[in-house]
């Protein structure tokens, strides 16, 4: 006797969406990569700033009237020059002098561009710019009062660490953000897509064949 025929399959009108795959936490997971990466790039982009602006190390400072002395190597570029920084803003680099080895005097012109920089009790600002020829022992000699401080350091140095630090710090600002959302709004978009094609074989199953 033949088997009763059952008659054609529901069809499923509803998917509880625990069922799709992949796991809605993925969702999660590209919200997260797309949120960390913007707040990624703008601390490491605030780092870098901080760093590229921050005060260099001079090779020689004097605070009041003082003279002090720093050496330029025989290796020394002198195509970027040497810049004068002084503390508080405002004094001039007319309160100092540089003397040469050979007992030369060469003369701090005002800089062509402006840094300034914000320390816990003090501010600095770059006041001058002078171009050393020669390799040797050079003394910096400055007048001032008891607060007053000046320091002179290598110009590639300083214009070094602000162009590279500047474009690190743009680079993360730009890159590192660009790089998180796209990968995070990538995986949310794999993920829905996914889960809607499963939701389909779901509602829509293949038939079997006899």
């Amino acid at each position: 006797m033949a088997a009763p025929n059952p008659g054609p399959r529901r069809r499923r009108t509803h998917v509880d969406l625990r069922e799709l795959r992949p796991s809605r936490t993925w969702f999660w997971v590209g919200g997260t990569l797309l949120a960390l990466s913007l707040f990624a790039g703008t601390v490491l982009f605030a780092l870098l700033s901080v760093r590229a602006v921050a005060l260099p190390e001079f090779a020689a400072s004097t605070q009041g009237s003082q003279s002090a002395t720093f050496t330029v190597p025989s290796t020394q570029g002198t195509e970027q020059g040497w810049l004068l920084y002084g503390s508080p803003r405002g004094v001039d680099h007319t309160a100092c002098t540089l003397t040469a080895p050979d007992g030369g005097h060469p003369v701090f012109a005002y800089p062509t561009f402006n840094h300034q920089v914000e320390e816990e009790n003090r501010s600095w600002a770059m006041i001058g710019t002078a171009t050393l020829t020669q390799p040797g022992e050079y003394t910096l000699t400055c007048q001032g009062t008891d607060d007053v401080r000046f320091g002179i350091a290598p110009g590639a140095q300083t214009t070094g660490t602000l162009v590279t630090g500047l474009f690190g710090a743009l680079g993360s600002l730009l890159l590192l953000p660009a790089l998180g959302v796209s990968s995070g709004l990538a995986l949310i978009v794999v993920t829905a897509v996914r889960r809607q094609h499963h939701r389909e074989r779901l509602l829509h199953p293949p038939r079997q064949r006899p």
